[in-house]
């Protein structure tokens, strides 16, 4: 059994107390995450102020082992119809979705240029509200062949899977809880809009669980021969696009 931590967001703009917090939550439990990090933000919803020292953090989790992900480019939102994602989704909103393979790859690169030029690399992608197609995986495909090797954070399944020649990474659950099967699975937090009840409930499921966890690098390279997705990925991913349809609608 293989737990992992995602933290969506990090930006300049990002709640820095916030931050600080889930930080040392972390640290007091070794714990390793995902950190998504929005190489140029753009998105009007982060309204603090620009930290100066961002960057300089962020180097920081680097070295402590954090898994540095491509979080996006600008993390600037666009209506889009709920249909034709890689992942089934019932979101309306992206940043990748629609555009073409070309220009996909140009903001890949982009994104990926300007996080190695503030001393960092990721290893990792995942789109803002979890929204991305095909042309998508085909750009991270391209930029593998060229030596800027990345795997998704997202998609359904129990266990690491291979598609159209991108690892994945599944991402099932939000909140963190015990689970039965065996399986590598992620947990997704955005530290920005947590409340003081959701850093309890994190610390009290760390207090129990901690040794369970895994960073998402250490998670990949131990499935060194990861499979294609498979029928019950599939079927995984309709159930769960069923339930969270359902929840939505009640919302």
């Amino acid at each position: 059994m293989d737990y992992c931590l995602r933290l969506d967001d990090a930006c300049p703009q990002m709640n820095a107390e916030k931050w600080k917090k889930m930080e040392s939550i972390l640290d007091e439990y070794k714990i390793k995450p995902i950190v998504g990090v929005i190489p140029e933000n753009r998105d009007p919803d982060f309204v603090s102020v620009a930290d100066e020292n961002f960057w300089g953090k962020a180097c920081e989790w680097q070295k402590k082992g954090w898994t540095i992900a491509l979080h996006g480019l600008h993390h600037e939102l666009y209506f889009h119809e709920s249909r034709g994602y890689y992942q089934l989704s019932h979101s309306r909103k992206t940043e990748w979705a629609g555009r073409s393979s070309t220009e996909q790859y140009e903001m890949l690169k982009q994104g990926y240029r300007i996080l190695k030029e503030h001393g960092l690399t990721p290893t990792c992608f995942f789109a803002p509200c979890h929204t991305y197609d095909k042309a998508t995986v085909k750009a991270i495909a391209l930029m593998k062949t060229e030596g800027d090797s990345m795997y998704i954070s997202d998609g359904y399944a129990l266990h690491p899977y291979q598609r159209d020649g991108v690892y994945f990474l599944p991402t099932l659950f939000d909140t963190p809880h015990k689970l039965p099967m065996q399986g590598a699975y992620t947990f997704v937090y955005h530290p920005n809009n947590m409340q003081e009840q959701d850093f309890a409930y994190l610390e009290d499921f760390l207090k129990k669980y901690a040794s369970l966890f895994r960073s998402a690098d250490e998670i990949m390279e131990k499935y060194d021969s990861v499979k294609n997705q498979g029928i019950l990925g599939k079927i995984i991913e309709l159930v769960i696009y069923f339930l969270r349809g359902i929840k939505g609608s009640k919302e």
